[in-house]
């Protein structure tokens, strides 16, 4: 027998604990958002507390792109959390999983590819990405050659560099974003045009 849930008290509870990103804050406080709690998934499909089902187009926010409910993949979870859950990377760190992961990443990965770095998010990926050419770029005696292109209305991450790259004003406003070294591409036409009247 499944559990009941009070849809509406947890959501209360929600509104006075949880501080959710990409929410407009004012109007999920004030139940003006009605806000969604998910309780369960099985392939490419949620189901909420109110019973009702959703195909998830967005793969949980783009990280579960496996789908839900993957026996295998909560096996091996399991077997790998019982030996070791998680240590970082820091100054050559490293464990079994990791290396052995790693090296069929590069494999799969083709040509050019040398190094696997590991993130927690896309927008970690994206802020990681900046900070390697930023450096690189201070290495080789070019600490001015640190302009990054982006595209306008593409979405990219929302930590401060990779907020900068997401090219919509929803990322922007309120938070001094983007940084002057990212530029968005239609931004540019836009100059190059007034340039040329």
């Amino acid at each position: 027998m499944t559990k009941q849930i009070d849809t509406k008290a947890l959501l209360e509870i929600d509104r006075q604990n949880v501080f959710h990103a990409s929410t407009h804050l004012k109007q999920y406080a004030d139940g003006d958002l009605a806000g969604r709690i998910i309780t369960s998934a099985k392939g490419i499909r949620i189901q909420d507390s109110e019973g009702i089902e959703l195909i998830d187009g967005f793969a949980g926010l783009y990280c579960v792109n496996i789908g839900y409910g993957r026996e295998e993949m909560a096996e091996a979870i399991y077997e790998q959390a019982k030996k070791l859950a998680y240590y970082h990377t820091y100054v050559g760190h490293t464990n079994e999983a990791l290396i052995t992961l790693s090296e069929r990443i590069l494999k799969m990965a083709g040509q050019g590819m040398s190094k696997v770095y590991y993130g927690m998010s896309g927008s970690d990926a994206n802020e990681t990405q900046l900070k390697l050419v930023w450096y690189y770029n201070n290495a080789r005696g070019l600490p001015e050659k640190k302009k990054i292109i982006s595209r306008d209305r593409g979405y990219h991450g929302s930590s401060i560099a990779s907020g900068s790259l997401t090219g919509l004003p929803l990322f922007h406003a309120h938070f001094d974003l983007p940084l002057e070294r990212i530029k968005h591409t239609m931004r540019l036409i836009t100059i190059a045009v007034q340039m040329m009247a």
